[in-house]
Order: structure tokens, then C-alpha cells, then sequence
């Protein structure tokens, strides 16, 4: 929000008429000094962001933890088990899966 003259010149106006013309100097220290705390607050506020997203990011902090690939864990699984441990839903164990070689 920007602030032209005329806003500003109605501004003291207003401030003048609402506080007078003895204490108008002192409410604009006040002011003032809050305006330069609040930038303080905000300058120390924005450093320390700054500085807490840095250390993240620095060179000496460790590399987060890593898993191994999904196709390495299948294939890893899939080589401990053998075709003769698998049965189909046709077969019995100890029959042939193929009907040509009872006979």
C-alpha cells in the first residue's frame, strides 16, 4: 500500500486536530520508534531464517538415508524362491503339472 502527499498531508491533518500541536512532536517519536523496532524485529527475523535454512544446507551435514532400488528387492526375493516350490491352484503336490505324462 503506497502512500501519496495528499494522503499523507490528510494523515497530519487528522493527527493534528486529534492530538494538538504540544503533543503531536512526542506521538511522532513514538511512532517512529516503533516503526524502527518493528524493522529490527523483521531484519532478526529474517536472518535467523536465513541462517536456520543455511545450516541445512551446509556441506558437513550428513546425506539423508537412501533404500535401495524396488526392482533390486523383488529380484532379490524372487531368486530365493524356485519353480518346484510353486504350485498352481491345479496341481497337488507330488503330481505333475503336465496331463500327458500320466498317461
Amino acid at each position: 500500500m503506497q502512500l501519496g502527499p495528499a494522503e499523507i498531508l490528510v494523515v497530519l491533518v487528522i493527527a493534528l486536530l486529534v492530538f494538538g500541536p504540544n503533543k503531536l512532536p512526542e506521538v511522532g517519536r513514538q511512532v517512529g520508534r516503533a516503526m524502527r523496532e518493528f524493522r529490527q524485529f523483521q531484519q532478526a527475523m529474517t536472518r535467523d531464517m536465513h541462517e536456520a535454512f543455511s545450516e541445512d544446507a551446509s556441506a558437513s551435514a550428513e546425506p539423508a538415508p537412501t533404500l535401495p532400488p524396488k526392482d533390486a528387492t523383488i529380484d532379490a526375493a524372487s531368486s530365493d524362491v524356485t519353480t518346484s516350490d510353486v504350485t498352481t491352484s491345479d496341481e497337488r503336490p507330488g503330481e505333475s503339472a503336465d496331463p500327458e505324462a500320466h498317461e
